[in-house]
């Protein structure tokens, strides 16, 4: 995985010194701190990103240490905001894995990096830390999509999971048509039954973009009291809240709803049709 990347000219590869931290049980011998020390903050944290899913508790401790000691967080995060596009998604990755609180509001400003790969780190390092402050930028960024890719929002959100919900009600209920199917279909993927009233009040709103994507939405949850609300949405007079709803119970694997999507396998609209069918496959031919 490292192949490469340390300096020519170096006396030591550091690929042993990483074989020597992974292999370290308890307090890390004075040797290992002293040659990891030695290192430049890039290095250091390449060094620490390798070894750390192989390192025990007391042996991280003393690493994140060290680490602050030498104040390689304060590079890090300079590398952050200013460096170039590899060494700031190497910053993020670090400082999430190192829990650093200090850096969200530098993480959540790098969601807007124009380099995907610094994004998805910024997003992984901000799922890993948790820290509640962002949920409210987080929820807002939902409405600047051109700003940070509702992609990297989600993954975040998603992490805090049931958290999330509170600060996502607005978008759903008052929020433009856009941000609200967006909100809808994080709180899908939360997978949490209080998000089934949420989803349940989606399918009652007068735009058929989030009334589909609430009947998605429920089907994202895979928990099977949301075919209550499904099974209504099959009346619904929108063709394609229909089918988003049929392929919901379908992946639902409801059997309740078997006869419901017999018959609309005749609905007039062919998406619906073909969504019945689908579904019923799923469903099966179990007893009810």
């Amino acid at each position: 995985m490292l192949r490469g990347w340390w300096r020519k000219g170096r006396e030591k590869d550091p690929r042993g010194l990483i074989e020597k931290l992974c292999r370290c049980r308890g307090r890390l011998p004075s040797s290992l701190r002293k040659a990891l020390a030695k290192l430049g903050a890039g290095e250091g944290a390449r060094v620490i990103l390798e070894c750390w899913p192989r390192l025990g508790p007391e042996v991280r401790r003393e690493v994140k240490a060290l680490a602050c000691g030498k104040d390689w967080v304060g590079e890090w995060l300079q590398m952050l905001k200013g460096g170039g596009a590899k060494e700031r998604a190497l910053a993020a990755e670090i400082l999430g894995v190192l829990q650093v609180d200090g850096a969200v509001a530098l993480l959540l400003e790098a969601l807007a990096d124009g380099e995907e790969g610094v994004q998805m780190a910024a997003a992984a390092a901000l799922a890993s830390l948790k820290d509640p402050r962002c949920l409210e930028p987080l929820a807002l960024a939902l409405a600047e999509p051109q700003r940070i890719p509702p992609a990297r929002v989600a993954q975040v959100m998603a992490a805090f999971g049931r958290q999330s919900i509170p600060y996502l009600l607005p978008s759903v209920r008052t929020g433009p048509e856009e941000v609200a199917v967006r909100a809808v279909e994080i709180l899908g993927n939360l997978g949490e039954a209080e998000v089934l009233p949420v989803l349940g009040e989606g399918l009652q709103a007068s735009s058929p973009a989030l009334r589909a994507a609430a009947a998605q939405a429920l089907g994202d949850t895979g928990l099977r009291e949301a075919a209550g609300y499904l099974l209504p949405a099959l009346g619904d007079p929108e063709p394609k809240v229909r089918a988003a709803a049929a392929l919901s119970l379908g992946r639902l694997r409801c059997r309740e709803a078997r006869h419901v999507l017999e018959k609309a396998r005749d609905d007039p609209a062919w998406e619906v049709r073909i969504s019945a069918e689908a579904a019923l496959k799923a469903v099966g031919q179990g007893p009810v």
